[in-house]
């Protein structure tokens, strides 16, 4: 040892062990079951994504029509058009009729239209509901509130209970042709009032403006269903030439073998 170095403590060399690496664990390995449903929940948005795109483009020609209904630029006659191909489109659902032909800046024939398309499966929805806004609703137009009348005397016709109170509301209003598919929808529901029937009949004996309706809904009560909702089809045609505001709206149209078609001036 060499004497000028200070002591020091003398260690015995150690040989260096080199661990082998770990091999790098997969994402599979380190997350478990979480990565598949990371996967699958990644799956299910894209498929959900992918169902909502391909939706709204199927739908684009009600989104196109929809459009124009509402766009106060158009013609008039195109709005009504647009009206009648989505009131007659069982795409568009039966809640969005509802809302478009209470719109008050829609042409009035064009909301006419739009109320007629509704089906007794609004109602159904409702029952009670659905009769006290056509009941109590202020402003309404006669046109209107008759209008929708008919899906009341379809869901009727249907096996549908409607509050007999409301439709009572109804029959006070002191509309006659109201009055008359009011009565109809009370005669033909579950435990029918035969008194309801009575009255119809006695319009439909008398020499009221409205008595040829009456025998149309008469001749209604007295068959069976299917043909129940074809007499209703003619009564609706009977509304628009007989009944005054319902004949204002339609000057100048016609509905010809499903189409609605202007008529020559």
């Amino acid at each position: 040892m060499n004497s000028s170095e200070p002591n020091r403590s003398s260690f015995p060399s150690l040989p260096i062990i080199n661990n082998p690496q770990a091999p790098a664990r997969s994402q599979r390995e380190k997350y478990g079951t979480l990565f598949y449903l990371g996967i699958l929940g990644l799956i299910v948005l894209v498929t959900l994504v992918g169902w909502f795109g391909y939706r709204v483009w199927s739908l684009r020609d009600i989104w196109v029509k929809i459009y124009v209904l509402n766009d106060a630029r158009e013609p008039e006659a195109r709005r009504i058009q647009a009206a009648f191909s989505l009131g007659h489109d069982p795409r568009v659902e039966q809640r969005q009729l509802w809302d478009l032909g209470l719109r008050r800046g829609l042409p009035e024939l064009a909301r006419a239209i739009l109320a007629e398309g509704i089906g007794a499966e609004l109602v159904a929805e409702d029952p009670q509901g659905y009769v006290t806004a056509v009941a109590r609703s202020p402003n309404w137009p006669d046109w209107l509130r008759l209008a929708l009348a008919r899906p009341m005397a379809h869901a009727a016709t249907r096996g549908h209970a409607i509050a007999r109170e409301r439709l009572g509301e109804l029959c006070r209003l002191k509309a006659p042709v109201l009055l008359l598919w009011a009565l109809y929808a009370l005669a033909v529901q579950p435990r029918p009032d035969p008194q309801t029937a009575v009255e119809i009949e006695r319009v439909a004996m008398s020499s009221a403006p409205e008595h040829e309706l009456a025998e149309l809904l008469l001749a209604a009560i007295r068959t069976d269903e299917a043909h129940r909702l074809e007499i209703l089809d003619r009564a609706t045609l009977w509304n628009r030439e007989h009944h005054p505001a319902t004949v204002r709206l339609w000057q100048g149209w016609s509905v010809r073998e499903g189409t609605l078609v202007p008529l020559a001036r």
